[in-house]
Parts: structure tokens; sequence; C-alpha cells
């Protein structure tokens, strides 16, 4: 636990207790306040567009199955051997055998537009007996399909499967990629947003500071410490931070869970339904730790966003004459 001084003690309550009534008395903050607050704002938003990216490359990285459709006349002893050698590799997870009329369901979850088309017209099942196979990472989709290339596998696997599913592998490594881009270039905006925040709490603290420049002077004059002429800057900081950290987290978890009113897609059963899910997950784990980091980070920015606003005033000719 922190203990501090008596006299530092004393030089903190002292410099918050001033900080919060220069806020009561002066009514000139509300602007300052709406702009931190719309930055705050825009920072979580971003913050959101990182969880999508994250939760993206989730989905993507469980995309891990595979149906390895069989030839029409593959034995039970064929596929017995099948089974058995796929759940001996150290990169399957499982593997299960499906019928045709099993396949034929998951295919009316899956696409029910083609299902559709098939029924409309009259068609038969086009689906054959089939193997899935679950791997534990998406890294190991090439390997699995370099061991179903061999001849032993050839006999029972539809050659066909191979250049779908490398032609599938490959989309989900180009999204892959794309995804980590975005979360690159989401940090890198977060990084701005951030110097740009703290150049706000330094403009505003230079802004009062030029508004009570007599008062700084006084105490200067004094022979006041430095830190006493800044922390009720930093506290007036620190209170206008805290007010917008809270605002934007409203406002943002406002947003959040109004999103699937607002657009559709997001909705369970919607086209983005299960990327949202994914999301939501880690929002509901990453909110309270951001809400926390956020307000350990306010007196750090706000001490260095008043020091750096109120040098010039601390360190003035005039106040240097002053003193001498």
């Amino acid at each position: 636990m922190l203990h501090l001084e008596p006299g530092w003690q004393m030089l903190l309550q002292r410099g918050i207790r001033r900080g919060c009534m220069t806020l009561r008395r002066e009514h000139d903050w509300a602007g300052s306040f709406g702009a931190l607050t719309g930055i705050f704002i825009l920072l979580q938003l971003l913050g959101l567009g990182l969880a999508c990216a994250a939760a993206g490359e989730q989905l993507l990285k469980e995309r891990t199955e595979l149906q390895l459709e069989l030839k029409i006349g593959t034995t039970d002893r064929e596929v017995s051997d099948l089974m058995m050698n796929l759940q001996e590799l150290p990169y399957v997870a499982k593997a299960n055998y499906i019928t045709r009329e099993q396949a034929y369901d998951r295919a009316r979850k899956a696409d029910p537009e083609l299902i559709g088309f098939l029924e409309e017209y009259g068609l038969s099942n086009p689906f054959n007996d089939a193997v899935t196979v679950t791997l534990t990472s998406l890294e190991h989709y090439r390997t699995l399909l370099h061991v179903l290339e061999a001849d032993d596998w050839q006999r029972m696997v539809d050659p066909s499967f191979l250049s779908d599913a490398t032609a599938e592998q490959e989309y989900v490594e180009a999204l892959l990629t794309l995804t980590r881009g975005i979360r690159s270039l989401v940090l890198f905006v977060l990084g701005i947003g951030g110097v740009t925040l703290l150049f706000v709490v330094v403009n505003l603290t230079r802004t009062r500071a030029l508004a009570r420049s007599e008062e700084v002077l006084v105490e200067r004059i004094a022979g006041a410490q430095t830190a006493t002429i800044l922390l009720p800057f930093a506290a007036e900081a620190s209170l206008l931070l805290a007010g917008a950290t809270i605002s934007s987290f409203v406002v943002t978890i406002l947003l959040t869970a109004l999103a699937p009113t607002l657009l559709p897609v997001l909705e369970q059963g919607g086209a983005l339904g299960e990327l949202w899910n994914a999301i939501r997950a880690l929002l509901y784990s990453a909110i309270p730790i951001a809400f926390v980091l956020e307000l350990l980070m306010i007196p750090l920015i706000a001490a260095t966003g008043a020091w750096i606003g109120i040098a010039p005033q601390v360190r003035s000719p005039r106040i240097a004459m002053g003193i001498s």
C-alpha cells in the first residue's frame, strides 16, 4: 500500500481540493469535457474495431473442419480403416462418419438456397457418404491435404475434394492476413488517438494556466513549489478525464447493446450473427479490464499533460524577474 509523507499528503489533498473548487466555480470547461468525451468515444470505437478483427481471426482459425466425400462403392472396411488412420494423426482432433442423408441435412443448414433449388426441381441427393475431420489448428490444413494425396487415400476420397479444399484454405489464409492487417492499422490509429488525447490535455491545461496567469505569478513570487502549482491543474484534468471516460463507456455500451437492432445482419441467424456473438464474448471480458486500465492511466495522462501545459508559465521570464 502506498504511504505518503505528511507534507506530500497535505499538498496532494490541497491540490485536489483547489482543482475541484476551480471546476465548480468556473463553467468554461464544458467544451473541453465534450472534446475529451468525443476522443474517448472514438478510441473505444477503435477498440471495438480491434475486437472485431480479433473475433474474425478467431472464427477463421476455428474453421478447421473438413468434409471428405467418399467415392461411391467404398466398403465399410475401407471406411473403418480410413477413420482409424485419421484418428491416429497427431493433428486430428476427431473424425466422424456421416451418411449421404446426414450430409444433405448439413447442407440444408449451411446452404439453404442450394437445397431449395434441388427440392424445387425434384433433383436427387447429390452428396456421397463422407468423413468429417476436425483439425487441432488451421496450420495443419496443408499437412492433411498432402497426406490425402497418397494413393491409398485416393482410392476412397473423392479427388475433387483436394482442389476445393486447397482453394478454401488459400481463401481462409487470405482473410487471416486481411484481419491481421486491419488489427495493425487499428493499433496504429489507436496510438495516434492516444497522442491526440495528450495534446488536448496539454492545450486544456495551457489555456487554463494562461487564464489564471496572475494567480500562477503570485504563487511563484511567494515561493510556492512547482507541485503546488501543478496539482490543481492536474486535478482538474483528472476530473474531466474521469467524467469523459465514464460518459464515453456508457455511450459505447449503449451502442454495442443496440447494434443488432440498428443493423439486422448482426442478429442471431443474420449474415454476421456468428461474428457478432464472438465479438460480444470478447467485449464482455475486455470492457471491465479496459475501463479499469483507462481509469488508472488518467492520473498519469493528467499529470503529464498538466506539466507540459503549465511549464511555459512556470518558466516564464516574467515570473523569473518577479522572483528575483
